[in-house]
């Protein structure tokens, strides 16, 4: 059976250092002085500085990758190019950093862009129902409710865009006045 006083030379390890030293031997035990740090301490620190420097590099690209990607969106918004914007802040959902005010700003525009296609989806609604009780008065008013860039589906744009040309009349007055002065010319 090993027990503990054989691993450390039959001494205890409780007993007074003082006691392993014999009385007239007036010899003192020199201390070693050992390394401040061993290499394999030295290299684990050096990792860990690696991975926090390394960490805060990413840190810096994600965020100004991110400030990138919303500048771009802002233009395309501010440009009235809402599909393209739509399209953009929807992909920004995927970025791994987004600062709360950048985070706001695509809630506010997504909703701004979605209540506008909503709103021209319940017009074009209106506007087909008119049409089809055969009351091109109405519809021409609902036209007339229409407003900004075209954000409907495909089919219905299509649709929309015969509408136009059937009814110019519909067209809303600034719109008008563009087209006839470009008509005169």
């Amino acid at each position: 059976m090993i027990s503990f006083m054989n691993m450390m030379g039959g001494k205890n390890p409780l007993d007074d250092p003082e006691d392993d030293s014999e009385e007239g031997s007036g010899n003192k035990k020199k201390t070693t002085v050992s390394n401040f740090i061993g290499w394999q301490d030295a290299l684990v620190l050096i990792v860990i500085a690696i991975l926090i420097i390394g960490g805060y590099k990413y840190y810096q690209y994600t965020k100004q990758k991110s400030a990138e990607m919303f500048t771009r969106c802002a233009v395309l918004f501010d440009a009235e190019d809402y599909p393209s914007a739509k399209a953009c802040y929807d992909s920004t959902w995927d970025l791994n950093y987004a600062t709360p005010a950048f985070d706001s700003l695509r809630v506010l525009r997504l909703g701004f862009i979605e209540d506008m296609q909503n709103t021209q989806e319940d017009v074009f609604e209106s506007v087909k129902r008119a049409l089809v009780s055969h009351d091109t008065v109405a519809a021409v008013k609902a036209m007339q409710k229409f407003s900004g860039p075209v954000l409907l589906e495909k089919d219905d744009a299509e649709i929309w865009e015969e509408w136009k040309k059937t009814f110019p009349q519909s067209v809303p007055v600034d719109t008008a006045t563009k087209t006839d002065s470009l008509l005169s010319k």
